[in-house]
């Protein structure tokens, strides 16, 4: 009996289908790197990294001061300086400096002996117990701070709380780079750049408008707080333009486009200790942080959109253009790639990535009991990395009362440091070793630091430093370790999903750390401690992903990262991510570039050959005009 004509062409589809993996499986397990899109090709003839690619870093690197200089100004603009309560004499003018032996005689007696109730509380004198009084008026130490938010909005003693939320704001503002990656993906890279400037711009000029209005102090804080939230998203801005440096250069140079970033990121936080310490005015420094903010208003005909991203979204013509100008500032040619330029761009525009909601993700990675527990420590790992980074960060500066600004600048060469170690640990030797080794070692750090702060305030600073070196250098591997862990299928989403969740870490920070000032010295740094001590604990349950396997392309492939599995291994540099807050959204994009060459990074190869055989049975059923074929495996 013959077989009906629509099974014949089913068949045939099969045949082919079978043909395609067959293939597809030959080139998997084949040692041959990927082809080169043709993207990348035209970005080799015009110049992967010539005068024009170097213009746009710098440029680019300019921009990436302001995430660190917003970030770290918390440092100084809300800096609380010794002090105490001002003396409540009408005939008497005091300072925080002895005047006469009087003045020490009025001093001994209202004040209280009691280092911390000297700074809240004034004996009552008219008692016959030695009862304390709560002081409404301070006065200052204005030796290496002359204003801040903290002596102008008395943010001291019951109202201390308040400081920590400023900063609390802001890190929540950073949470919305899961929003402008969206943002990024719909509208370009250059458009949500530009709009993030724009908010900055706005925002910051508002704010100090109305810093200099004559609106009560009470009120001029909830309006910082708020500027601080939005501050913080647009500080976003910071992976936007990593993904252009990223995707304006070839894979070779992805690495040094992610440093350079890094270390303009960090030229950040010595811009803004320079301002400050030059200034000694919390109001005149956030001024030249809005001036200085002004000129990127220009970025948006200085900095062309991404090529990628054009050819991905089908704007042939506009990535024509800017490929042209490309090879005209690196003077190169394309004259000879007219082909690539026309026939094989248009091809590649068709091919759209898949994209995965955050939602999809979470279902993916719960219904896997391995992939969840894995999620669970890699969650629990950033969410430590960000808060300990920021509480000893952004609280190194507190642990002296002498020469502030130096010992600032010694985090900022140990944070430097903990970067070039972490790159050179992840280029000679494996992930999880290290990572374990560096939050060992910062946990045992920490710990010095309040049992000898009394007694060896050297080696309490030396082991805040040491902590801040081995914290950045923990925080720079673990994105890495993120990265390789995820499945290509849903890694960039995952890693998108990692950074908000790191954030909860990152809120925590300022409050942990007010309560040195607070409640009891030690407890902010027995709690960090304790937290990396687990991390580091932690970490020996995740597998290691450097030396014994490839990327996994499927959750499944992600199972076995225990066992030996001979799978192909994708190239991918060791990025080196920046740290604070950001610091870290930009990775996500960052990861997803370095896994595929191609716009077909999140396409698996099952979900490659279901489209491949809904393509001939397409044609089969145009050809032998079959009606209602389908595909069903």
């Amino acid at each position: 009996m013959p077989k009906p004509k629509h099974d014949h062409g089913r068949s045939r589809a099969r045949s082919l289908v079978e043909l395609l993996q067959k293939t597809q499986t030959h080139q998997q397990t084949s040692v041959s790197p990927p082809t080169t899109s043709t993207i990348d090709q035209l970005l080799n003839d015009a110049g992967s990294f010539g005068l024009y690619q170097k213009i746009q870093f710098l440029l680019v690197g300019l921009l990436a001061v302001l995430p660190a200089m917003t970030a770290f100004n918390y440092v100084f603009i809300a800096a609380t300086p010794d002090h105490r309560c001002q003396l409540p004499l009408t005939n008497f003018t005091d300072t925080f400096q002895i005047q006469s032996i009087e003045h020490q005689n009025y001093i001994n007696q209202y004040i209280p002996l009691s280092p911390k109730d000297r700074k809240c509380y004034l004996n009552d004198i008219n008692s016959k117990t030695e009862n304390l009084i709560p002081c409404s008026k301070w006065v200052f130490d204005n030796t290496f701070y002359n204003t801040t938010i903290s002596t102008e909005w008395n943010l001291l003693c019951d109202r201390l709380h308040l400081k920590g939320i400023t900063q609390n704001a802001y890190i929540m503002g950073t949470s919305g780079s899961f929003l402008t990656g969206i943002m990024s993906d719909k509208l370009g890279r250059r458009t949500t750049m530009y709009l993030l400037i724009l908010i900055l711009v706005i925002v910051l000029n508002a704010t100090q408008m109305i810093m200099h209005s004559k609106l009560s102090n009470d009120k001029k804080l909830v309006i910082f707080t708020i500027s601080r939230f939005l501050t913080g998203f647009a500080q976003t801005t910071y992976s936007i333009t990593l993904v252009l440096l990223l995707e304006m250069t070839s894979a070779t140079k992805r690495v040094l486009a992610s440093n350079i970033l890094s270390y303009f990121y960090t030229l950040g936080e010595l811009f803004i200790m320079l301002i400050y310490y030059f200034t000694r005015d919390w109001s005149l420094t956030m001024w030249i942080l809005t001036i200085y903010v002004m000129p990127f208003l220009c970025y948006y005909w200085c900095v062309p959109e991404s090529a990628r991203w054009l050819v991905s979204t089908g704007h042939l013509l506009q990535a024509r253009k800017v490929l042209h100008r490309i090879a005209y500032v690196n003077r190169h040619t394309l004259a000879n790639s007219e082909k690539k330029l026309y026939d094989d761009l248009q091809r590649d525009a068709r091919i759209r990535p898949k994209r995965y909601s955050y939602i999809h993700v979470l279902i993916s990675l719960i219904k896997s009991p391995v992939m969840r527990q894995r999620c669970l420590i890699i969650f629990y790992i950033m969410m430590t990395n960000l808060m300990v980074y920021l509480g000893i960060g952004m609280g190194i500066t507190t642990l002296t009362n002498d020469r502030p600004y130096e010992i600032f600048l010694f985090s900022i060469f140990a944070e430097l440091f903990g970067l070039c170690l972490c790159h050179f640990c992840a280029t000679k030797f494996d992930r999880k070793i290290p990572l374990i080794s560096f939050f060992t070692l910062c946990s045992l750090s920490i710990l010095t630091i309040p049992i000898t702060h009394k007694t060896y305030p050297l080696i309490s600073l030396s082991s805040a430093l040491c902590a801040k070196l081995f914290i950045s250098a923990s925080q720079a591997l673990s994105w890495i370790y993120t990265s390789e862990t995820y499945p290509t299928v849903i890694r960039s989403t995952g890693v998108g999903l990692t950074v908000s969740i790191a954030r909860l870490g990152g809120v925590w920070a300022p409050q942990i750390s007010l309560l040195a000032q607070s409640v009891w010295f030690p407890l902010p740094y027995i709690i960090f401690s304790i937290c990396s001590f687990i991390a580091a604990f932690f970490a020996i349950f995740l597998p290691e992903t450097r030396t014994k396997l490839a990327l996994p392309e499927t959750i499944k492939q992600a199972e076995k990262a225990d066992h030996d599995v001979p799978i192909h291994r994708d190239t991918l540099g060791t990025v080196q991510p920046e740290i604070i807050v950001t610091h870290s959204e930009r990775l996500s994009t960052c990861y997803e570039e370095e896994d595929s060459d191609t716009h077909v990074e999140d396409v698996s190869p099952s979900e490659h050959i279901t489209s491949e055989e809904e393509l001939i049975l397409t044609n089969i059923k145009q050809k032998d005009k079959i009606e209602s074929v389908e595909n069903k495996e």
